[in-house]
Formats: C-alpha cells, structure tokens, sequence
C-alpha cells in the first residue's frame, strides 16, 4: 500500500476514534437519577361565622348558595330609652342593650369587622303630640335613611360596642371597641350612634375589630348598647331609630 493511502486511512481511523470518544461522554450525562411526587393535592377551607344573640340560637353565615345571612335574630326590637344620668354607669334600665357571640364556625383564621349599612326614624305615634321639632336619632338634621356628606351634627343617641370576656357578659375586657378604641372599658358618649352610622355604613367603610385572628372554632363576645345622651333634646321624644349591624369576616 502506498504511504499516501496510509495516510489517509490513518487520518480516518483519527477522526473515527475522536467521534468515538465524544459519543462515549455523551452516553456517560444521561446515567442520572430522578424521583416523584405523585398524587398532590390541595383543598380550600372555609370561612363562615355563628352570631347568637342572648340566649337564642345561632345564626350561621351561610344562607343557601351564599355566605351572607340577612335574617339573623335582631338585637333589640322594643323598649323606651331615657337620657342616661351618668355616661360611666348608667343603669341597665335607661338603655337598650344585647349580648352577641360570634364564633368562627369554620376552619380558617378570621379576621372580624363591623359596619351598619342602614338606619331610618319615625314618630312613634303613640306618644302624644308634640310642638317641638323632631331630631333624626341616627343622624340629625338628615332625612330618614339618608348619609351626610361628612360627619352627623350633634344631637344623635349614644352607641357602645364592648368586648367581654366569656359568654357570660359579666367582665368587661380593658378593650373597647367603639365609641373610642382604647385599651379601657366603654363610656357611652353623645353623638356616638351618628358618627359611627356616617363613619362605618358599608362594606368599604367597616371598623376592625382587631387585627389578631379568631381562630377555627373560637369565640368573641360583644355588647352593643344604645342610650339617649344626657343633656337629650327635645326633639328626640317619641322617635323610633331602626338600624341594621353587619357582622364581617376575612
């Protein structure tokens, strides 16, 4: 054989053994491991609310296809108010009041908040007539049902949301909810009902009621009080406020 064909067979057998050598590093990448996690799956909890009033049975949240319940017991539907004589401790008989449970009835941390999204007032016609004006109890110097453009003036009712300690609305906690959230317990102070009403009447005007979650199955007990202020006017003789609460969770 000629030496320039051997070369070339030479230069052939070269390139065939580098082209070996590369396709051998290859195979040597793919000796690799791998492992599975199979059958993953995640579920949504819920998050629903029990409001009881008094003694009565709880109301829960969800009502059909929807998470909100219109038809909860109201808190109070009769009794007259007096002006109370001192705004610290009045006695019990001079206002209105209700003792309210809510408890996280389902499975997620709740966060609650609070708002009334109505209130309206008429002459109650039983009393006998009288010469001076009517004063709106839920917001003065407003029609019935109808929101100020900024705060109410003077003259509306007294409105308290306390926390307490138990179900059995005997201690109240050093948290007051409304009309000043302050680490101490309620006072009743006037104008307290309309400022909270012009304040907090929908669901993007709420109170918090804290940032710490309810925890699943956990309760909170709250008072809500109502009272005429004690220097009353007149004009809130013989009126009749009807308002709505909305209890709120997230």
């Amino acid at each position: 054989m000629r030496s320039k064909t051997i070369k070339k067979l030479l230069l052939s057998l070269i390139v065939i053994g580098i082209l070996g050598s590369f396709t051998a590093g290859g195979t040597y990448a793919l000796l690799t491991g791998e492992g599975s996690n199979p059958n993953d799956s995640i579920a949504s909890g819920t998050l629903v609310m029990d409001n009881t009033v008094g003694a009565g049975a709880p109301c829960h949240s969800q009502s059909g296809a929807l998470n909100i319940n219109t038809t909860c017991t109201s808190l109070f539907t009769s009794g007259l108010l007096y002006p109370i004589v001192s705004s610290g401790t009045p006695a019990s008989t001079t206002y209105a009041f209700a003792n309210v449970t809510i408890k996280n009835a389902g499975t997620l941390p709740e966060v609650l908040k609070i708002y009334m999204p109505s209130c309206t007032y008429a002459v109650n016609g039983s009393f006998p007539a009288v010469s001076w004006a009517a004063i709106n109890p839920c917001c003065p110097g407003t029609a019935s049902g109808a929101l100020p453009a900024g705060p109410c003036t003077s003259g509306s009712l007294d409105f308290i949301v306390q926390e307490y300690t138990s179900s059995a609305f005997t201690t109240a906690m050093s948290a007051c909810v409304w009309p000043v959230n302050i680490a101490a317990a309620c006072t009743f102070q006037a104008d307290s009902f309309g400022s909270f009403w012009s304040g907090h009447h929908d669901n993007t005007h709420y109170l918090s009621l804290g940032s710490t979650p309810l925890a699943a199955g956990s309760s909170r007990y709250f008072q809500i009080a109502v009272a005429e202020p004690t220097a009353a006017a007149n004009g809130l003789q013989g009126q009749t406020a009807t308002f709505s609460l909305y209890w709120h969770a997230e």
